[in-house]
Protein backbone atom coordinates (compact mmCIF):
# COMPACT_ATOMS: atom_id res chain seq x y z
CA UNK A 1 0.00 0.00 0.00
CA UNK A 2 1.56 3.73 -0.62
CA UNK A 3 1.28 5.95 1.91
CA UNK A 4 0.91 9.67 1.57
CA UNK A 5 4.58 10.72 0.84
CA UNK A 6 4.94 7.85 -1.49
CA UNK A 7 2.02 9.47 -3.32
CA UNK A 8 3.72 13.15 -3.35
CA UNK A 9 6.73 11.46 -4.66
CA UNK A 10 5.71 9.26 -7.31
CA UNK A 11 3.36 12.55 -8.48
CA UNK A 12 6.51 14.73 -8.63
CA UNK A 13 8.51 11.98 -10.25
CA UNK A 14 5.16 12.15 -13.10
CA UNK A 15 5.62 15.96 -13.30
CA UNK A 16 9.40 15.88 -13.68
CA UNK A 17 9.01 13.64 -16.36
CA UNK A 18 6.36 15.37 -18.14
CA UNK A 19 8.07 18.50 -17.38
CA UNK A 20 11.11 16.62 -19.37
CA UNK A 21 9.52 15.22 -22.14
CA UNK A 22 7.83 18.84 -23.02
CA UNK A 23 10.75 20.55 -22.61
CA UNK A 24 13.45 17.69 -23.86
CA UNK A 25 12.32 16.60 -27.19
CA UNK A 26 10.96 17.70 -30.20
CA UNK A 27 7.75 16.09 -30.39
CA UNK A 28 4.29 17.90 -30.33
CA UNK A 29 1.72 17.82 -27.68
CA UNK A 30 -0.50 15.45 -29.53
CA UNK A 31 2.51 12.96 -29.70
CA UNK A 32 3.17 12.87 -26.23
CA UNK A 33 0.14 13.10 -24.54
CA UNK A 34 -1.32 9.63 -24.68
CA UNK A 35 1.47 7.75 -22.43
CA UNK A 36 1.02 10.81 -20.25
CA UNK A 37 -2.59 11.08 -20.10
CA UNK A 38 -3.15 7.17 -19.60
CA UNK A 39 -1.50 7.06 -16.15
CA UNK A 40 -3.67 10.11 -15.12
CA UNK A 41 -6.57 8.08 -16.67
CA UNK A 42 -5.99 5.20 -14.25
CA UNK A 43 -5.37 6.81 -11.75
CA UNK A 44 -8.99 8.80 -11.69
CA UNK A 45 -10.54 5.12 -12.52
CA UNK A 46 -9.02 4.14 -9.55
CA UNK A 47 -10.64 6.64 -7.14
CA UNK A 48 -13.96 6.16 -8.18
CA UNK A 49 -13.19 2.40 -7.98
CA UNK A 50 -12.00 2.74 -4.42
CA UNK A 51 -15.25 5.53 -3.71
CA UNK A 52 -17.62 2.90 -4.89
CA UNK A 53 -15.86 -0.47 -3.91
CA UNK A 54 -17.99 -1.31 -1.40
CA UNK A 55 -20.99 -1.05 -3.29
CA UNK A 56 -19.74 -2.82 -5.89
CA UNK A 57 -18.77 -5.97 -3.59
CA UNK A 58 -22.25 -6.05 -2.10
CA UNK A 59 -23.79 -6.21 -5.39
Amino acid sequence: MMNKDRLKELEADFWRAADSLRANSDLKASEYSTPVLGPIFLKFADNKYRQRAAAILAE
